[in-house]
This record gives structure tokens, C-alpha cells and sequence, in this order.
């Protein structure tokens, strides 16, 4: 693949994912490769690429002589992808919470101090409230001594980055959630095994709630 071709590959796959992402192309919604040439300026054979890929990371289902449609995230989904982050990810702080090098908390907690400031002043970045949840939740499972949990979750990388986006725009009170993700780095800042995992499943139970509440059971 050539630098011009490699260049539209990516600007197309960056540009759909993004629009599934901020829910910009809801759900179910079909995936007409000339409209998309023409609203992101390529050509189409950038963008059959591009909708490949991204059924592979989960974001479109292609249908034989249909096309190609943004995948759909069910209740089922939903439960069984936070029954595995809910076994998996507090019983991998147990293991990372001392091995998690002290600048990347360090780092974690300006960003999230950064939220709080800018969500008081009433400014609240939504999509980086979801990028920040994600970081963290990833950095727990990174530094784990058991990588195959780390393997599992990534997995589900895209359906759990589409949640986070989800839950992120459901939040009630982004104040609760910017605080409770400062607690979280508190207790493993005090490497707080215990905590840090008791904690971490309150947080992801409550994003779940959230999501069900206002996206499946309306």
C-alpha cells in the first residue's frame, strides 16, 4: 500500500470510527461507501477498506449484497461485557496497584484534576471524560502480573470504548464521576490492593447502571 493510499485508509477508518463513536451515525445505521467517499473526500477503495477493519474491531456488521451497517450493541452485550470487566479488572488491581510506576499516576491525576477544574467552571469535555476513563481502566489492566486478562479486554477495546462514550454522555452528575476517578487514583496512590478493587467495581457497576437506565430501559 502506497503512503497516498495508507493516508486515505486512515483518515477513513479515523473518520467513521470517530462518527459511531460520538454516536454521529447512530446505530444500525447503513454504511454507503459513495456517500462516505464524498463526505470524507476519498475515493471508494479506502473506504471498503476502512469498513473491513472496522468490522474486525467491532464497530460495522458487512452483510453479503447489502452493505455494510454500523454494529449494533445490545442489552446482552452490555451484560455480558461488564460481568467480564467486573470479575477481571478489580482482580487485577490486586496485582497492579504496586507496579503501576508512580508518574503515570502522577499523570492520571492532572488529567483528572484538569476535568474538575474545567466541569466547575462548567465547561465539561465529554469525549475526553471518556478518554481518561478508558486510559485508566487500561493502565490497570496493562500493569496486572496475569497479561492474559490484559488480552481479554482488549479484546472487547472497541465495544468497551463505545460504553465509555455511552456512559460518559448518561452521567447525571459529572462531578460524582470526576470525583470518583479521583478516589480511584487516591487508593492506588496509597497502593490500597483492597481499595483500589472494591472501588473500581463500585465505578464500573455504576457505569453499567447508568447505561441500562438510560439507553435500554427507557
Amino acid at each position: 500500500m502506497h503512503d497516498h493510499e495508507k493516508a486515505s485508509w486512515i483518515k477513513a477508518y479515523e473518520w467513521i470510527r470517530d462518527a459511531i463513536e460520538s454516536s454521529g451515525i447512530e446505530m444500525g445505521a447503513p454504511l454507503p461507501e459513495n456517500q462516505l467517499a464524498r463526505e470524507i473526500g476519498v475515493s471508494r477503495t479506502p473506504i471498503r477498506e476502512a469498513l473491513r477493519s472496522l468490522e474486525q474491531d467491532g464497530y460495522v456488521k458487512i452483510i453479503p449484497q447489502k452493505g455494510a451497517f454500523v454494529s449494533e450493541i445490545s442489552l446482552e452485550d452490555l451484560k455480558e461485557i461488564y460481568d467480564i470487566r467486573k470479575l477481571l479488572e478489580p482482580f487485577a488491581a490486586l496485582s497492579a496497584v504496586n507496579r503501576i510506576p508512580e508518574e503515570e499516576i502522577d499523570e492520571m491525576e492532572r488529567g483528572w484534576k484538569a476535568l474538575k477544574k474545567a466541569a466547575l467552571a462548567g465547561e465539561v469535555d465529554l469525549t475526553r471524560v471518556s478518554e481518561m476513563d478508558l486510559l485508566l481502566h487500561l493502565t490497570i489492566t496493562k500493569y496486572a502480573t496475569n497479561k492474559r486478562i490484559g488480552a481479554i479486554i482488549s479484546t472487547y477495546h472497541a465495544q468497551i470504548k463505545r460504553f465509555q462514550k455511552l456512559s460518559a454522555q448518561s452521567l447525571s452528575n459529572i462531578h460524582e464521576t470526576i470525583g470518583q476517578h479521583i478516589e480511584i487514583l487516591e487508593k492506588l496512590r496509597d497502593r490500597d490492593a483492597r481499595g483500589l478493587s472494591s472501588l473500581l467495581y463500585e465505578h464500573i457497576a455504576k457505569s453499567e447502571s447508568n447505561i441500562m437506565k438510560d439507553y435500554f430501559l427507557k
